[in-house]
């Protein structure tokens, strides 16, 4: 098939998903509410159609956003199309060839409108979807052959839409990963999420698993502040707290925790292997100990 054959048919789907609708998730509702003041649906309506409203473009690329659900229905045919970069423009080209009205639904009850889908916005949807990212044969087959196989189109999307570049060690971690968790875990998703995430900071030759026990040790001493900070605030208030010059960090205990756990799942099953903190004997002492076992 040509390109240009290509970059229509790509078009012809983004066509037909936008074209049953768009369906607001609460995120973006709760943004509308916040930002202009919880609007009825005429008031939206004339928001998004106003030029001189200096929050109409950021509120329109929120509601084109193209979210999992939409990606999900589109990325068997960008892995068999295998277009570049380049095509965005002949896809774009092809999409706003004729007028596009996207019906935008609420998800509670204040009901639906419809939007032309604006060039400038069309072409901010089309590169979120990376396009010209091709998943290597390798990770596909493993992801194919490990992967949940009521997920395989999510782990596909969630893998494009990292950002980091597909090298022959992150390429080899991903494989890995697969083989070893890809159906084995009822939170596979989040593991994966925390794997892409991690893996975007990382260097690409660092070893696999000291990076993991630095960042499981990281989220360590986080729970062992907000501890800290949970005794000291039961003998004095936050804003004394503030007034003594000391430094606050919100840290989330729970979300540690489970960062944590997740750290000991990955590294157990590619390594056989973790390594446990405990916490210091007093508030004074800072030294953390360190019992290394191989067992979960």
């Amino acid at each position: 098939m040509e390109s240009q054959d290509k970059c229509a048919v790509l078009a012809d789907k983004i066509n037909n998903v936008l074209s049953s609708g768009v369906v607001l998730d609460n995120d973006a509702a709760h943004y509308i509410d916040s930002t202009f003041s919880n609007p009825s649906l005429a008031e939206l309506d004339s928001i998004l159609n106003d030029d001189t409203n200096c929050e109409k473009d950021s509120l329109m690329e929120l509601l084109f956003f193209p979210d999992e659900s939409m990606q999900m229905q589109l990325e068997e045919l960008l892995q068999t199309l295998e277009l570049h970069q380049q095509d965005e423009q002949q896809v774009l080209a092809c999409l706003c060839k004729v007028p596009l009205h996207v019906p935008l639904r609420f998800a509670d009850d204040r009901g639906s409108l419809r939007l032309l889908l604006p060039e400038a916005v069309a072409g901010q949807f089309l590169s979120r979807l990376r396009i010209g990212k091709h998943l290597e044969r390798k990770l596909l087959v493993t992801v194919n052959k490990h992967g949940d196989k009521k997920d395989i189109t999510r782990f596909k999307v969630k893998i494009r839409n990292s950002r980091f570049a597909l090298t022959p060690n992150r390429l080899g971690i991903l494989c890995a990963f697969f083989e070893k968790i890809g159906s084995k875990n009822n939170d596979v998703l989040e593991c994966l999420e925390f794997m892409l995430d991690f893996l975007e900071e990382l260097n690409d030759d660092c070893d696999l698993y000291q990076a993991l026990m630095a960042k499981k040790k990281f989220y360590f001493l986080n729970l062992q502040k907000a501890r800290q900070l949970e005794r000291q605030l039961q003998h004095t208030n936050m804003e004394t707290f503030l007034l003594q010059g000391k430094r606050v960090v919100l840290i989330d205990p729970a979300d540690a925790r489970k960062k944590m756990r997740i750290v000991d799942r990955i590294s157990r099953a590619l390594f056989g292997k973790s390594e446990y903190f405990e916490p210091p004997e007093s508030n004074e002492k800072t030294t953390v100990w360190l019992k290394k076992n191989g067992s979960a």
